[in-house]
C-alpha cells in the first residue's frame, strides 16, 4: 500500500515539473515577453548548442535575433596616441552592481603595464590566468583572447587570431577585430588587413570581438548585441590613456549576466573612446594580488584559456 502511495506521489510530482517545464518554454518562446526572449535565444544562439534554438523557431524568426558576429568591428585607425609620458600608476577597482549582474571595473592608469601573457603549454592546452599572472609576477590579470582545443585533450591550447607577446608575434591573424597595445601605450581596437599588422608597432595583442566603442561612440545601434546575457569581460582605452578592464558575472553567480550593450554602456559612462568584447562566459574572471576578485562563472572554478591581458608591477615589467 505504501510502495502505490509513493509511486503515486512521484508521478504527480514529474507529472507537475514537466508541465511547468513545458509551460515555461511556450512562456518564453512564444509568449508576451519580447525582452525576455530576446535574452533566452541570443543566450542559445551563442552557446556550444545553438541548434537547440531551432527546435522552438524556425529559420525566418531566428534571423530577428541573430548575434553580432564575433568579427564585427571597424577599419582602424594608423593616427595613433602616444601615452610615454604618464607618470600615474594608480589601480583602482570599481565595484559593478546592477541588477541582472555585478562584477569589477579596474582602472589601469599607465597604459605600458598591460601585457599579455600566452600559456606555457601552448598548442597543447591552457593555463589559469591566476597561474599566468603568478609566473609573470604580475599586480592584476584578466582572461583575454578566445582559443580553440587540440583534440580534445583540454581547453585553450591555441590561441585565436593574431596573439603578439612582448614583441613577438605568437599567431596569425584571421580577420577578427585586434585588440592590442603599441610601444606607446596606445589601445589599437579594429580590423587591418594583415600586410598593415606591421605598421602599427604592437608589442602586445589578442584577437576577439565584436568591438563595442570606435572614436567615443558605441557601435551597437539597435537592440542589445544579440548574444544574450552571460558571464563577460571587455577592455577599453580613455582618452587620458588610462585602460578600462571590465569583468562581470553570469548564469548563476553573481546574477543571470550581462548584454554587450550593457558592457559598451558602462564602458562609455567611465570614459571609454575605444572598446572591444573579450573572451567571456566560463573564461571570464578578474583576478589581483593573489584574489579572484571576480570569480569565474563556472562552477568547476577557473577555466584553462590561451592569453591573459596581465597588469605588470611596472612599466618596463615582463620584457621578453
Amino acid at each position: 500500500m505504501a510502495t502505490r502511495k509513493w509511486f503515486r506521489y512521484t508521478l504527480l510530482a514529474l507529472g507537475t515539473f514537466a508541465y511547468l517545464g513545458v509551460s515555461s518554454l511556450l512562456l518564453v518562446f512564444y509568449g508576451p515577453f519580447e525582452h525576455l526572449r530576446s535574452t533566452v535565444v541570443g543566450s542559445i544562439l551563442t552557446s556550444r548548442h545553438p541548434q537547440y534554438a531551432h527546435f522552438f523557431l524556425s529559420e525566418e524568426q531566428l534571423k530577428h535575433y541573430q548575434p553580432m558576429r564575433v568579427d564585427a568591428g571597424v577599419e582602424g585607425s594608423y593616427d595613433l596616441a602616444s601615452f610615454e609620458n604618464i607618470t600615474d600608476d594608480r589601480i583602482e577597482v570599481l565595484p559593478i552592481e546592477e541588477k541582472m549582474f555585478t562584477g569589477k571595473l579596474m582602472i589601469v592608469h599607465d597604459p605600458k603595464r598591460i601585457k599579455v601573457e600566452v600559456t606555457q603549454h601552448l598548442y597543447d592546452v591552457g593555463e589559469l590566468v591566476s597561474e599566468m599572472a603568478q609566473r609573470a609576477d604580475a599586480v592584476a590579470a584578466i582572461n583575454a583572447g578566445g582559443f580553440s582545443d587540440v583534440a580534445g585533450r583540454g581547453t585553450g591550447g591555441i590561441p585565436l587570431g593574431l596573439t603578439i607577446s612582448g614583441g613577438k608575434q605568437i599567431t596569425e591573424p584571421t580577420g577578427d577585430p585586434i585588440i592590442g597595445f603599441t610601444k606607446e601605450g596606445a589601445l589599437v581596437i579594429g580590423k587591418y588587413k594583415p600586410e598593415d599588422i606591421a605598421k602599427l608597432g604592437l608589442q602586445e595583442a589578442v584577437s576577439f570581438g565584436p568591438q563595442l566603442i570606435h572614436e567615443g561612440k558605441g557601435l551597437i545601434t539597435s537592440g542589445d548585441g544579440g548574444w544574450g546575457r552571460a558571464a563577460r569581460t571587455a577592455i577599453g582605452q580613455r582618452e587620458d590613456g588610462a585602460v578600462l578592464m571590465l569583468v562581470v558575472q553570469g548564469r548563476g553567480s553573481g546574477g543571470i549576466g550581462a548584454t554587450l550593450k550593457d558592457l559598451e554602456r558602462i564602458l562609455l559612462q567611465h570614459g571609454a573612446v575605444t572598446a572591444c568584447n573579450l573572451d567571456g562566459g566560463f573564461s571570464a574572471e578578474m583576478w589581483m594580488e593573489g584574489e579572484l576578485i571576480v570569480p569565474p562563472s563556472n562552477p568547476l572554478g577557473e577555466r584553462p584559456v590561451a592569453t591573459a591581458f596581465i597588469v605588470a608591477k611596472s612599466r618596463g615589467g615582463q620584457e621578453k
